[in-house]
């Protein structure tokens, strides 16, 4: 209940000091290659470890999309999970103890069972418990360095929870972002996962791509924690390929996404019909570096 609170008054905060300007003045996004965490020398498959919330699974699923990527262009992946609804990382680590215990006491011959970690930390915390965001990230890397010492970290930089109509969109945006980068640098072997950045580019009609049609959002679900839909879940986890692999994923025709906005309701769809474009949300993708 603290933490709700306290996330209102920091979203109440922003409204009152950051009505200035114009709404959305994000310029078009430009090609970036951003810096990647050196993964250690595998042996084997590659295995990727999600630790987060709904804003990872929930409407879709990155960790499914992201395997059926993997298999539709011959990637050996294997890919766990700790995650939790609606809760910090501090408190997915807690309710998922037993399962953290026996994923982290794992090994492999080359020293490392974990290739990647992505971690994925809870929006109120992003926003204003800056020792709490970088301590949780931290637990995970050293629960995780028991059986993987090397192990590349991903910090999930969260969306802004405005809608994208709102004139805070952009500065929640670029705040998140920060935070995130701010996180980063002050651990091991560590770089940004720009999940915000690359919806924020989505949202600005890039590649001639339409976010939002007819008053309906295609990216995100109008709740209030604005939940990845399947054009946000099918634009990222490409962009999630290419951060992990270097090269850009072959689209299969067929790919887990939501039938409809139900939670957990993953099956595998026709890219062309439940992806609104996905030729422009690739394009916008391909910015990504």
């Amino acid at each position: 209940m603290k933490k709700l609170l306290l996330f209102t008054l920091i979203i109440n905060f922003y409204l009152i000091s950051c009505k200035s300007g114009d709404k959305n003045e994000s310029t078009k996004q430009e090609e970036i290659t951003y810096k990647k965490p050196t993964p250690p020398k595998s042996e084997g498959p590659i295995r990727v470890l999600f630790v987060g919330n709904s804003h990872t699974e929930f409407i879709i699923s990155y960790p499914k999309i992201l395997e059926a990527l993997a298999k539709a262009n011959d990637k050996k992946v294997e890919i766990e999970t700790l995650l939790e609804m609606g809760v910090s990382v501090d408190k997915i680590l807690s309710y998922n103890k037993s399962k953290a215990e026996k994923l982290f006491a794992k090994k492999d011959t080359d020293g490392n069972y974990f290739d990647y970690v992505i971690i994925q930390e809870s929006t109120p915390v992003a926003i204003d418990e800056t020792d709490e965001y970088l301590n949780d990230s931290k637990k995970v890397i050293e629960l995780i360095s028991k059986n993987s010492p090397e192990v590349a970290t991903y910090i999930y930089e969260l969306a802004s929870p405005f809608n994208v109509t709102d004139s805070d969109f952009n500065s929640i945006k670029d705040h998140l972002s920060k935070r995130a980068q701010e996180v980063a640098k002050q651990l091991t072997n560590a770089e940004v996962l720009p999940i915000g950045t690359i919806l924020a580019s989505a949202y600005n009609n890039d590649k001639g791509y339409t976010a939002v049609k007819d008053g309906k959002d295609l990216l995100r679900n109008t709740d209030n924690s604005k939940h990845p839909l399947n054009d946000a879940g099918f634009l990222n986890s490409i962009v999630i390929y290419k951060f992990l692999f270097g090269e850009t994923p072959k689209i299969p025709n067929q790919l887990p996404l939501a039938k409809g906005n139900e939670p957990g309701n993953f099956i595998l769809q026709d890219v062309d019909k439940a992806v609104s474009n996905p030729k422009a949300l690739e394009e916008i993708a391909a910015s990504f570096k």
